[in-house]
């Protein structure tokens, strides 16, 4: 017997308009030459975590997910025990992407910039 696949039926989009994901810390030392580390809160009216995210800064554009370090699973679970949804890696760059399009994070890259010149690009900062 074959088994039909099952797609999911909300798109994370949606899911994102029931999440308050926002900046929470940036620490400095936890960063270096190529790589940019910043911690997230997520929330909903129910539940909150904290996980990290890295960028990768030596690349052409600003990529960035969810850190594979011990606070991983936080953010996975997250999804899964309120929405019923596992995270994907795409899903994953969405949230880097509105994390890096606010003004805390944006500061932080130029804060992160003067310390390691050599990768950081003018047009992140646009």
């Amino acid at each position: 017997m074959v088994k039909a696949l099952a797609f999911r039926t909300v798109p994370f989009v949606a899911i994102l308009k029931d999440t308050d994901i926002k900046f929470f810390e940036f620490n400095m030392n936890r960063c270096d030459e190529r790589t940019l580390y910043v911690s997230i809160s997520i929330s909903n009216n129910r539940d909150r975590t904290v996980c990290d995210l890295i960028y990768l800064i030596d690349k052409s554009d600003l990529y960035g997910a969810i850190s594979l370090n011990d606070k991983y699973d936080n953010a996975r679970n997250f999804f899964k025990k309120n929405f019923g949804y596992d995270l994907m890696y795409s899903d994953e760059q969405t949230i880097a992407k509105l994390i890096s399009e606010t003004s805390k994070f944006k500061h932080c890259l130029k804060q992160y910039g003067s310390v390691y010149p050599k990768y950081v690009q003018a047009k992140f900062f646009d």
